[in-house]
């Protein structure tokens, strides 16, 4: 029995290191990384000084203040290199937990590094040693930690409430009662859908190819109208655009995949149609939990 509920535990705890880490992912959930480390790590530090931090500089010169600063200025400098530059330049925009892990103790080293430099300034210059730099490393993984778990807990708190908001909106928006119409460049209806059935629309110069289900089969209906038009006139907040060309149903796209131009999106009863998420829309698509 212990080697099976071993073995279990092993298992989810598998699924959990090669889930998607959902974090960090747009700069409005890493502008509010930085800014509460940056915030809890100088105000933290100056008010219960830690290891006995005031005992570690000569104080005639620069305040304890002034020294805190500048440690949490550069440290906040370093995460915004690491989050927006280093990211982006080693292609790291979808982590798995697994890999987040890792980045984190590389983020560490780098922010250790930065550290070990303001101290060595301020401390007259001592020998850098091995032994140097894993102190300066304990110390800041043992202040950077607290800010590091509350800025996530934060954002995760964030992203939950968002995805309640807008997963609120789509239950509420389309009640069985409630139907879309589809007008024709002259206002005419030409169509009128449940929102549940509609598929996608896509854009073919003055028309659009409407996709929607029948009877359990796609069907394509031909619109002379515009793209825009039809998502002015539309109420439904499950239709989004994402490409130039393409709005879709979010409510039916069974999966998405990221290539090195973006994403594609697919659906399950149009298996050979692959739907490209264009950047004009990236933010507005990873808005929603289909993202991978």
């Amino acid at each position: 029995m212990s080697v099976i509920i071993s073995l279990r535990i092993s298992s989810v705890f598998k699924m959990a290191l090669e889930s998607r880490f959902s974090l960090l992912n747009t700069s409005r959930e890493k502008n509010i990384f930085i800014l509460i480390t940056f915030v809890f790590s100088l105000v933290f530090v100056d008010t219960f000084i830690p290891f006995n931090i005031d005992k570690w500089y000569d104080l005639s010169q620069l305040s304890l203040f002034e020294i805190v600063c500048a440690f949490s200025i550069f440290g906040a400098l370093t995460l915004v290199f690491t989050q927006y530059g280093l990211r982006k330049w080693l292609h790291l925009n979808k982590l798995t937990c697994s890999q987040y892990v890792l980045w984190v103790i590389g983020e560490m080293m780098i922010l250790s590094t930065v550290m070990l430099a303001i101290d060595w300034l301020l401390n007259k210059h001592p020998d850098l040693t091995v032994n140097y730099y894993l102190i300066t490393f304990k110390y800041t993984l043992l202040i950077a930690i607290i800010p590091y778990v509350i800025s996530l807990l934060v954002l995760f708190a964030l992203q939950k409430h968002q995805l309640a908001r807008l997963l609120s909106k789509l239950k509420d928006s389309a009640p069985l009662s409630a139907y879309m119409p589809i007008e024709d460049e002259k206002g005419k209806v030409v169509l009128t859908l449940h929102p549940d059935h509609l598929l996608l629309v896509k854009s073919e110069d003055n028309y659009v190819d409407v996709y929607y289900l029948l009877g359990g089969k796609v069907k394509k209906e031909l619109v002379r109208t515009t793209l825009k038009k039809i998502e002015e006139r539309s109420d439904y907040p499950g239709l989004i655009r994402v490409h130039r060309s393409y709005a879709v149903n979010v409510k039916h796209v069974s999966s998405s995949r990221k290539t090195a131009k973006g994403y594609l999106l697919q659906f399950d009863v149009l298996p050979d149609l692959q739907i490209p998420v264009s950047a004009t829309y990236q933010k507005q698509f990873s808005a929603f939990p289909f993202t991978p």
